[in-house]
Order: C-alpha cells, then structure tokens, then sequence
C-alpha cells in the first residue's frame, strides 16, 4: 500500500491470498473505519484507521475497486485531477507552476486534502484543454465501477 494512500467509503480491499474475504469501506466514522466482510454475512464491522491500515499491510491487499456511487465529491475531483495530470504525463511540480501553487498544494488536491480545488478548476480545464463542464456530475451521475489498481 502507498504510503499516504487516503482511505474513502467504497473503497474495495482484496488481500493477496485468494482464499481470504476482500474487505469494503463503508464509511469513516471519527477515527474509526466502519467495514463490511464481503464474505455471505455482509456485517458491518468497526475498527480504528491503523488496525484496517496494519490489515491491508499484513495481507498484501491491494485496491482492487472503487464504488464510484460512494466517492465524496471533493474526492471525486480530486482523482479526476490526478488522472488528467498523469495522461498528460505532467509532474506535480510542472502543474503547480503552472497553477501558480506549491508543489504540496497540488498533492493535497489530488488526495482531497483539500477544498480548494473548484477556485482552481477554470485554470485546471485551460492547462488541460478539456471544458469546464469536464468535471460536473463526475461520479455522481455515474453507477458503473471502476477498476483502480494502485500501487
């Protein structure tokens, strides 16, 4: 897992011995991360960040799904950023000069860190060359899920 991989509700975990259950977000609640077993059960489970974090460690498990129904929407435009500026082959540093920002400023906008990214969004749609309207509805309007493998 990355170090600063940034742990959302729809996020499906699915550890590298096949023969354990693969685990889903559910939801964040204060510091603990509510869960469900994707076995036949389906309980909702709780535990603290760094339980489910040493969890993912100690299984290998590796993002395997997002269920884009459950993105935040801050979150949402967050990875729509990032993907932009990795299909461009852009570094951070080369999309904060030309934001005009740090280079921490822009990690802290593609994990959602932040919610400074809508003031952005004209500049971010110019640099790219895609329209505004690029990022509206983004997932919300969407139900399909998408395959994420992030190592």
């Amino acid at each position: 897992m990355p170090h600063r991989t940034l742990l959302t509700p729809g996020q499906i975990w699915t550890p590298k011995n096949q023969q354990e259950f693969p685990r889903k977000i559910v939801d964040l609640v204060k510091s603990s991360i509510e869960f469900q077993v994707l076995n036949n059960k389906l309980d909702i489970k709780r535990c603290a960040h760094s339980l489910f974090r040493k969890w993912i460690k100690s299984t290998q498990a590796s993002l395997t799904e997002i269920d884009e129904t459950r993105v935040p929407p801050t979150l949402a435009l967050a990875q729509k950023l990032f993907a932009l500026r990795k299909s461009a082959k852009m570094s951070q540093l080369a999309l904060s000069e030309a934001l005009n920002i740090s280079r921490s400023a822009v990690a802290a906008l593609e994990t959602g860190r932040t919610g400074d990214l809508q003031k952005y969004l004209p500049k971010i749609s110019e640099i790219f060359d895609v329209p505004i309207n690029f990022f509206s509805g983004w997932p919300l309007n969407q139900t399909s899920k998408t395959r994420h493998l992030i190592r």
